[in-house]
């Protein structure tokens, strides 16, 4: 799935099975997109399994289920969702680029299918610029923002992108909590005994 260019087999499937409705479009999406996913999610699964721990949790005798999700899985969490976070983005383009196209169900409503209908009742030859602007601006906030969530998710996953103003930050708020904690003794005199 790697190898094949995957909006011309969209395309080809989308054509083929005719106005697809949303859950056959999401199918065919589902279908085509999974590969890349999956080859991160397992290449870092290979490299945790060399891991130190991963080994000592064999060789104290543990089960591979408690390995899969007592060990491996919890430090799979931050790619997991980098990349259904990606997978998300890509589903939301490649439908509305689907129904853009004219090959989803015109009686859904999706942005795809707004542009679609702009397309098809020249709306912009007459000057209706604002029915393109809706579904534009929408898919372009929508997109940024998930785009922003998975930075945020892949910083969290990957600690060389970590910024080290951040991590100055929480480590200052420890400390002035630390601070906050610690009793108000005045100090007292060596020499004196604490009676008169």
């Amino acid at each position: 799935m790697l190898v094949i260019p995957q909006y011309p087999l969209l395309f080809v499937l989308a054509a083929f099975i005719g106005e697809a409705g949303p859950l056959t479009i999401a199918l065919i999406i589902g279908c085509t997109s999974w590969a890349w996913g999956a080859r991160v999610v397992r290449s870092q699964t290979m490299a945790l399994r060399e891991k130190e721990f991963v080994k000592a949790a064999e060789v104290l005798g543990e089960s591979s289920w408690r390995i899969i999700f007592i060990e491996i899985l919890p430090n799979l969490i931050s790619i997991v969702g980098a990349s259904f976070i990606g997978s998300v983005m890509y589903a939301i383009m490649m439908e509305a680029t689907i129904s853009f196209l004219g090959l989803g169900d015109p009686n859904t409503i999706s942005w795809g299918i707004m542009l679609y209908n702009v397309q098809t009742s020249s709306s912009m030859l007459i000057g209706a610029w604002w029915e393109l602007l809706a579904p534009c601006l929408s898919l372009t906030l929508l997109v940024t923002g998930l785009a922003l969530l998975n930075f945020a998710v892949d910083e969290i996953a990957n600690p060389q992108l970590r910024s080290h103003k951040g991590m100055k930050r929480w480590k200052n708020l420890a400390k002035q909590d630390q601070k906050a904690r610690e009793p108000n003794v005045p100090p007292q005199n060596a020499l004196w005994s604490g009676d008169k």
